[in-house]
């Protein structure tokens, strides 16, 4: 057996073997650790914005409806016509019913005139019953001659006044300011009653009714970023925001349990009529959020339903941190917890890292 310390050579041979494998073992250490990008925390303030799908109404919308059957004798308004209240939009051939009413007019006549005779009789048989003259059954007679005579009258009465009411139904009158939309019926139509004359609907001010789901409505309450102070904005169907900006309004004042959403509705003014009822749209409702916590949505990974990043220490060393989310934005998450300012965290690449792993850190 070789004696290596009585062997010089193979003494010094022996510690270079040494030191070149320790060398060796360090390189490749050093180039299993990798570089990856890391991304430090800083409070900033943003705008968290909320879409909705909306259904635009106007303020006032109602269907103008025949009331008596008839002739259309006159359109006295044209379709897209703006109208005053109490304006005359239709008139249906009263002819008929004007006759009806002389008709009224004269049967009511001669009942008064009825009437004046049996109140004559009455008193003449009141009188001479209390001289004696008569017996009480005549005068029980009188009384209910002048009983029907007063029935008779109050009958043509109701029946005057039910005539005047038809006719009424045929001089069709704008039940507020508005726009007339489409008139389906011509001049000299035979109208049926309950046919649909047109509508007339309020623009001036438009209301987008929009819904939020139950969680929904609870979280943005919890956060406050759904209040009457935030910026509205309505995106028309073509892309365009409209000029005017809204304010938020209570629709309902409970959940629906069929559909697990509540409703809300923003209102705008549209003073040149511009937006139509039926309109759609999306509403985006902003509020600003200040000192707030945003991180890349690259960096957060899930186990579990739950939210993670890799925290990385002074050292190099990764840490998985829960977190939690309190918004999404388009390419960030704004937190409620889990970091703070200052905290650098791995930005992208977290599938390939373990906990307690070491890393080369690459500022972005």
């Amino acid at each position: 057996m070789i004696n290596i310390y009585k062997n010089p050579f193979l003494l010094c041979a022996l510690a270079l073997f040494v030191l070149i494998s320790c060398g060796d073992k360090s390189k490749k250490d050093s180039n299993n650790i990798k570089t990856v990008p890391v991304y430090k925390v800083t409070l900033k303030d943003t705008i968290v914005s909320s879409k909705f799908v909306a259904d635009v109404h106007a303020k006032n919308n109602v269907e103008i409806h025949v009331r008596i059957p008839g002739l259309l004798d006159k359109v006295y308004v044209s379709e897209g016509q703006k109208v005053k209240k109490g304006q005359i939009l239709f008139k249906i051939s009263d002819v008929e019913l004007q006759i009806q009413l002389l008709k009224a007019e004269a049967i009511y006549k001669s009942a008064k005139a009825d009437l004046r005779i049996a109140t004559v009789e009455l008193e003449q048989a009141q009188t001479l019953f209390n001289k004696k003259v008569i017996a009480d059954k005549e005068l029980e007679l009188s009384k209910a001659k002048h009983d029907a005579a007063s029935a008779k009258v109050a009958h043509a009465v109701a029946e005057r006044k039910a005539i005047n009411q038809q006719i009424s139904f045929t001089t069709i009158r704008a039940p507020f300011d508005g726009t007339v939309d489409r008139i389906p019926f011509k001049e000299g139509s035979l109208i049926e009653n309950g046919s649909l004359l047109t509508t007339v609907s309020q623009l001036d001010d438009v209301y987008a009714y929009f819904s939020i789901p139950e969680n929904t409505y609870f979280q943005m309450m919890e956060d406050k970023t759904l209040n009457t102070q935030g910026d509205i904005k309505l995106v028309l169907p073509n892309g365009m925001v409209y000029g005017q900006k809204g304010e938020l309004r209570t629709a309902d004042g409970e959940i629906d349990r069929q559909t697990g959403s509540i409703q809300y509705k923003a209102k705008f003014h549209n003073p040149q009529g511009f937006i139509k009822h039926g309109t759609s749209g999306k509403l985006i409702i902003s509020e600003p959020k200040t000192n707030a916590i945003l991180i890349p949505q690259k960096a957060v990974f899930s186990i579990q339903d739950k939210q993670y990043v890799f925290r990385v220490n002074k050292d190099g060393v990764v840490k998985m941190t829960n977190v939690t989310i309190e918004t999404t934005l388009d390419d960030v998450y704004i937190l409620n917890e889990g970091l703070k300012s200052d905290d650098l965290i791995v930005q992208e690449g977290t599938q390939s890292l373990r906990d307690g792993d070491k890393i080369n850190m690459k500022q972005m």
